[in-house]
């Protein structure tokens, strides 16, 4: 819709990143709201970010070309030309969790605690960030004739496809999906049961708007595997690893507080 900000000189800053960019931060800033009241400094959860938001860019780039290695296959160097597109988020998320861990478990940091800090974030910068895509014209969905259809402009990736079609904006869909999340969220970090909890409720909640969000998104043939996407598949299989997770906690909790 509008993939380019502004331009300087021949430099284009493009709407996708600065988004992006701007949903990491508030997360960050929400992330730290929590921490802070446990002592945690703001420059321990931006040093934090740093480590997350490289692994992020790595694991999003790795899944990207591990998905569309046709596009590679005659020029290798353009996987790293991550300025010309092509990240997934899921690829992210992968990459940033251990390197998480590592850093939490260097500086003493109780992880779980910290896990529930980040997960309103979570929600809060996939609103944002998602906008990106909806700008950038990517990650959209299949044609469709409603009130809330959209027409991408040309040179986008959706218009490449589906041209003046109308098609779900499904990236609107996943925003919103976790702005309730957020809402969701808010009041239970007040009266969380036991620490770990917000944070795997997440990884429900994000995993099953993203399922569903996958029915009105588009992909390519080989991207299915029997019924569902691979993105599909991998939700469903963060959601059943975090429920089990959930109960883990939760029967260690018990026993604690026995």
């Amino acid at each position: 819709m509008h993939p380019i900000l502004f331009r300087i000189g021949g430099l284009e800053i493009r709407t996708w990143g600065v988004l992006v960019l701007l949903g990491f931060l508030a997360g960050l800033e929400v992330t730290y709201y929590y921490a802070k009241k446990h002592g945690i400094t703001r420059d321990s959860v931006y040093d934090l970010g740093f480590w997350v938001i490289i692994a992020s860019i790595i694991g999003a780039r790795v899944f990207y070309i591990l998905y569309n290695f046709h596009e590679f296959k005659h020029n290798l160097w353009e996987m790293f030309a991550i300025w010309h597109g092509g990240m997934v988020f899921l690829g992210g998320f992968f990459f940033a969790i251990p390197t998480a861990i590592y850093y939490l478990k260097k500086h003493n940091i109780p992880i779980w605690k910290f896990a529930d800090w980040t997960a309103p974030g979570f929600a809060l910068g996939m609103f944002i960030g998602r906008w990106g895509c909806f700008f950038n014209g990517c990650c959209f969905g299949h044609a469709c004739h409603g009130t809330f259809c959209a027409v991408f402009k040309p040179g986008s990736e959706a218009f490449q496809v589906f041209g003046n079609t109308p098609i779900h904006p499904t990236q609107l869909y996943e925003s919103f999906g976790n702005l309730i999340i957020f809402f969701i969220l808010l009041p239970i970090m007040k009266k969380k049961p036991y620490d770990g909890f917000v944070f795997l409720l997440y990884l429900i909640l994000g995993p099953l708007v993203r399922f569903i969000d996958d029915f009105y998104r588009y992909y390519e043939s080989y991207k299915y595997y029997g019924p569902f996407d691979v993105n599909q598949w991998i939700s469903l299989g963060i959601m059943l690893i975090s429920l089990i997770l959930m109960i883990y906690l939760y029967k260690r909790s018990k026993r604690q507080n026995a």
